[in-house]
């Protein structure tokens, strides 16, 4: 539930209201953005939001965060909000909205009162909605974000299936899960040396035996891509082929560091590739269906 701070409550009370909303994301890149509806920017010590040396975060009005289009659900689905940029290629631009930068940003949806000329979290400033943000969708001149709110993730299965592979993810941690350390398995500082597509290329220097990368990831650490995981769908003598074809360009120079995939399987993987069965999360020896109504 929201809270309203008691001296902006009494704002709201008064009947004579100057709010504005404003708009904060945090990027899994580590890149922080805000928005505001106000026509002033609104500056915001955010630390205890655990943003150290924030102190004095600016959001910017020049991008134009259009409220009016903010769209509130009674259930669990997501909401919406349209944001009209400017696009002048400095801040939401589409090069990083395809490359898939803003993909799971978590956000922060604020009203705040904009007549006062340094407004506060813990006094003048109510959080209506947290969450991540969901699917992106170009316009020519906005952006319409699809906002997941924390609400929604009631939404998702809870629970385990049963299955013969792995339901962990590889260096997941926790109770029930991977656990395994991959430092060992992580190769940073490769280098793209030739360029098939922008689903394929080589790394001469990754030596590594075949499909050893296949379902793993690569971040790229330079080029247009820069701060982008990929999947890896195979890799055979050097050659990387992506899941799917990255948004943007790949250059013969950019570097990457990638991550040894794992395809969950039991002897294969687990055992000899990880040495890691003691956490495997299937049940590789259930009988099948066939079996359990054959009577034998």
């Amino acid at each position: 539930m929201s809270t309203v701070p008691a001296a902006l409550q009494a704002h709201y009370d008064s009947g004579a209201t100057h709010v504005a909303h404003a708009l904060f994301i945090a990027r899994n890149d580590g890149q922080l953005f805000g928005f505001t509806s106000a026509d002033e920017p609104l500056v915001l010590d955010i630390t205890a939001w655990g943003h150290a040396g924030e102190t004095a975060f600016a959001f910017t009005a020049s991008q134009g965060l259009n409220v009016s289009s903010i769209a509130y659900s009674a259930g669990l689905e997501v909401d919406n909000l349209e944001l009209s940029t400017l696009d002048d290629g400095t801040l939401f631009t589409h090069d990083d909205v395809r490359a898939g930068r803003w993909n799971g940003a978590r956000f922060r949806l604020l009203r705040y009162r904009h007549d006062l000329p340094a407004p506060t979290l813990a006094d003048d400033v109510q959080v209506t909605l947290r969450g991540e943000l969901g699917e992106v969708t170009l316009g020519d001149t906005t952006v319409t974000v699809e906002l997941r709110s924390l609400a929604q993730r009631l939404q998702q299965p809870v629970g385990i299936v049963s299955s013969k592979t792995c339901r962990s993810r590889l260096g997941a941690t926790g109770s029930g899960q991977c656990n395994k350390d991959l430092t060992a398995f992580t190769h940073a500082g490769l280098a793209v040396t030739a360029v098939a597509s922008t689903q394929q290329f080589t790394a001469a220097a990754a030596t590594q035996a075949d499909d050893y990368f296949g379902e793993g990831t690569v971040t790229f650490t330079s080029g247009a891509l820069a701060g982008t995981t990929h999947k890896v769908r195979s890799f055979s003598a050097g050659v990387f082929t992506l899941v799917l074809p990255a948004a943007l360009a790949i250059g013969v120079g950019d570097t990457f560091t990638a991550v040894a995939g794992c395809r969950k399987r039991l002897t294969e993987d687990c055992k000899t590739k990880f040495g890691n069965v003691i956490n495997f999360q299937g049940e590789p020896h259930r009988p099948t269906t066939d079996e359990v109504v054959s009577g034998e």
